[in-house]
């Protein structure tokens, strides 16, 4: 009863209540355990996936051991077999959990090498281009349904190998689960298993081929669409390392959210943590507007993680949080992260090694973009060294993509060309994304060449860029540093327009300590008026520098919104949609 109940507890997306029921039903069975062995069994595999699924790691080991003491076949120990291998996992020792489960699959008549050469790897190809007859990936699009657990481990051992920097062996194995999908059919986990492929041929830099699969991975996980957990698993891994390549950042905003909510719902909270923290980055490269109601989400996504004891994903939603408090906030020092969300040397100090490394590095990414913002040099020397020392690639691609061009950037700001070399990288992977059709590399590409080389059509080729992708914060950026390309030639007017388009585009993105600071650099911005109903990027155009704006309200020192004899005209609070994309005005009464 115990045993049933529980999974009535899971469909309704209780993770803990059913753990407390599985341990009831373990404690029912004790007397009599193993007599009934099909009951037995059912009852330990349940435990055994629930303890994995919330991280008791001992109370899970336990359960798998006395399966694989008394289980009576290699296909009854399977499942004890695939999470002791989940197990290693938990102190990510991921190259460890890899060979643990290539072992495993080699109990099933498989001969994977722990270490595949160059020849192992062209036997298996060949092997693979036999299998398909000549056809394409999207063949397996007309493959037949079928249940096969195995896939599931093949899955696992093809992450942990991504994770754990063994390309070779995620081919390998990724190839031979796919001869075998080819021979028997499609199993639920073969999708999610293509997407670790398709993220390691775009790291490598094979974009057409890592975007057949990942489509082909959408497709097929559309066959399972009833299976929340593995479903928004495969979505939430494709968008983050294959689709953002050529697709934009906006397009899967909502869809990572989505992800993060059906998979807390069903207990998976570590891949519902790296969807929300994919939400994070997509939000960021996009644009989207920020302000309180964002940084309460970031808050409640925090607190969540502290509840769970996933203090890594903390640190990072933590940095997130700060860094958006530094852009509305008015600060003496806006480039450190030092605040009530963050404070990094004392973060950074309590952290192991490796957490330690790659907090410093998103940390690092988050700081270089406030000293671009803020135009503090030694913030962005200082930064740019710090992610010098990391490997120019990341599985993260909106991660990546806000790095590479804050780097970009910054390099060609600072006036010591020894950091030319690090911006040339940046723009050499911008323009070949450009000519590979990415929609989100246009405007960092142009705003980089522009910085590189600073004229008129450079920087107009980059404002209107910016504009077209929908990409208001790197376009209030990019009109600030042509107004200041212009104020050298002694071209005040039309470099005072674009400073007044910069400064409403911050101020629309969310970033009012940044307005603030324009406004006290050009005093002329006190006294700006902005049409009513103007919109975000439609101040000045990029080309003539007309003003189109003919306002009645101004933004006071506070931020407030004003009419021109400084009496408030409206008040009210906005209402927004998920991704602060959209935004209604509620009126308040007198």
């Amino acid at each position: 009863l115990n045993l049933r109940v529980s999974k009535m507890a899971k469909s309704r997306g209780s993770p803990e209540k059913e753990n407390m029921l599985l341990r009831e039903s373990l404690e029912r069975l004790q007397p009599f355990k193993w007599n009934d062995y099909d009951q037995s069994l059912e009852v330990y595999n349940a435990v055994i996936a629930s303890e994995c699924n919330l991280g008791n790691g001992d109370s899970m080991s336990t359960a798998i051991d006395e399966v694989l003491d008394h289980a009576k076949s290699l296909q009854d120990k399977f499942s004890a077999y695939l999470h002791m291998v989940q197990h290693t996992r938990f102190s990510k020792d991921y190259g460890t959990a890899a060979h643990e489960g290539v072992k495993v699959l080699n109990m099933y008549s498989y001969n994977i090498p722990l270490q595949p050469t160059k020849i192992d790897l062209i036997r298996e190809k060949m092997k693979l281009r036999l299998a398909f007859k000549g056809r394409s990936y999207a063949s397996l699009l007309k493959l037949p349904i079928i249940e096969d657990p195995i896939f599931e481990l093949f899955n696992q051992v093809c992450w942990d190998s991504l994770f754990s920097g063994q390309p070779r062996l995620l081919m390998v194995v990724a190839w031979t689960a796919i001869r075998r999908a080819i021979e028997k059919g499609v199993e639920r986990h073969l999708p999610h298993m293509l997407v670790a492929l398709g993220t390691l041929l775009g790291k490598k830099g094979n974009i057409k081929a890592a975007n057949e699969i990942g489509n082909v991975a959408l497709t097929v996980s559309e066959n399972f669409r009833d299976n929340k957990a593995d479903y928004s698993q495969t979505r939430f891994a494709n968008y983050a390392g294959i689709i953002f390549y050529l697709q934009s950042f906006r397009s899967g905003v909502d869809i990572l959210h989505q992800c993060y909510k059906d998979l807390r719902f069903v207990g998976r909270f570590e891949p519902a943590l790296g969807s929300q923290l994919n939400y994070i980055y997509a939000y960021f490269a996009a644009g989207y507007q920020m302000g309180t109601i964002f940084e309460s989400k970031l808050l409640v996504v925090d607190e969540f993680c502290k509840s769970i004891d996933k203090s890594g994903f903390a640190s990072s939603f933590q940095i997130h949080r700060q860094f958006a408090m530094n852009l509305r906030q008015r600060l003496d020092h806006p480039t450190l992260l030092n605040g009530p969300a963050f404070q990094q040397d004392t973060a950074l100090a309590n952290m192991s090694d490796q957490a330690r490394k790659m907090s410093l590095r998103d940390a690092s990414i988050f700081r270089l973009q406030l000293a671009f913002i803020f135009n503090d040099s030694g913030c962005m020397a200082e930064m740019l060294e710090t992610l010098s020392g990391y490997p120019f690639e990341d599985q993260v691609i909106s991660r990546f993509y806000i790095r590479a061009c804050f780097m970009g950037l910054a390099a060609f700001t600072l006036a010591e060309k020894n950091y030319h070399a690090i911006g040339n990288k940046c723009l050499k992977y911008f323009r070949r994304m450009k000519k590979l059709g990415s929609t989100n590399a246009p405007p960092a590409y142009f705003f980089i060449a522009a910085l590189k080389k600073p004229t008129k059509k450079a920087f107009t080729a980059a404002i209107d860029s910016c504009r077209e992708a929908s990409m208001p914060h790197l376009e209030a950026m990019a009109r600030e540093r042509y107004a200041m390309f212009l104020l050298t030639r002694n071209e005040l007017e039309l470099a005072n327009s674009h400073i007044t388009s910069a400064y409403w585009l911050y101020f629309d993105w969310g970033a009012h300590g940044k307005s603030l600071s324009l406004a006290r650099e050009y005093p002329f911005l006190k006294t700006v008026k902005r049409a009513k109903g103007t919109g975000t990027g439609s101040h000045v155009s990029s080309r003539t520098g007309t003003a189109t704006a003919t306002a009645k309200s101004v933004v006071s020192g506070s931020g407030s919104v004003q009419n021109s004899g400084g009496i408030y005209k409206r008040q009210g609070t906005f209402n927004y949609n998920s991704t602060m994309s959209s935004r209604e005005l509620i009126k308040k009464r007198r």
